[in-house]
């Protein structure tokens, strides 16, 4: 997907919601990339609102770029209530333990769809077991969204394995998107998108674009 191709999809919706995620292998140039990514996102769609995982790597990185900007428009889906919450202050969270038991059937339901596998993982009564399921159910959770609170993202951005893009467990939360009609953007395409983003950036106005440095700065009397 092109930067206009994505632009175009996002002025198509009035309070747009992105999920940003990937995996938690990420080389340090691609950390800096997708950090300018999700904070120029921010910047130049004020209407848009975040979503992530709240993993370390690719989330961790995109998850700062929108914090730098506004950490208010951060969602943070976690596998279960206090999950690194404490690194995390100023955003919004859903767990799977909000769930009541028939919206947790949907979202087994949902995720055992995406990846068939792991039927035997989501339907254990190991605590063990258990235990790593939620984790698989965040990733579902993430795309399939929870109440009008918590909407479903109008497109997910991607860092994936280069070599196999299907690999892994982020592969899982790319076939819940496909389920979902979510359209996925990997690294390929939202690499090109940070020059035009970069271009013709707003004036560091503290009224009409503030940043964490200018709101300190317009805050002084």
């Amino acid at each position: 997907m092109s930067h206009s191709q994505f632009t175009h999809l996002i002025r198509a919706h009035s309070e747009p919601l992105v999920l940003l995620e990937g995996r938690r292998e990420i080389p340090q140039g691609i950390v800096a990339s997708a950090r300018r990514l999700a904070y120029l996102l921010a910047l130049r769609f004020p209407a848009m609102r975040f979503r992530s995982g709240n993993a370390g790597g690719t989330d961790e990185a995109f998850a700062n770029g929108v914090r730098d900007y506004d950490s208010a428009r951060l969602e943070l889906f976690l596998p279960y209530e206090g999950h690194r919450q404490s690194s995390a202050v100023g955003s919004r969270f859903l767990s799977p333990d909000s769930l009541d038991e028939e919206e947790i059937s949907i979202v087994e339901e949902a995720t055992v769809a995406a990846t068939p596998r792991n039927s035997g993982l989501i339907h254990s009564r190991s605590p063990r077991l258990q235990a790593k399921a939620k984790y698989l159910l965040r990733d579902t959770l993430k795309v399939t969204g929870h109440g009008p609170a918590f909407p479903p993202p109008v497109a997910a951005i991607f860092y994936a394995d280069p070599d196999d893009p299907m690999a892994g467990g982020t592969a899982h939360t790319i076939r819940v998107c496909k389920d979902h009609a979510v359209p996925v953007i990997l690294q390929n395409d939202w690499l090109t998108w940070i020059p035009d983003l970069e271009m013709n950036l707003p004036a560091a106005d503290p009224e009409k674009y503030p940043t964490p440095s200018n709101r300190r700065t317009a805050s002084k009397p």
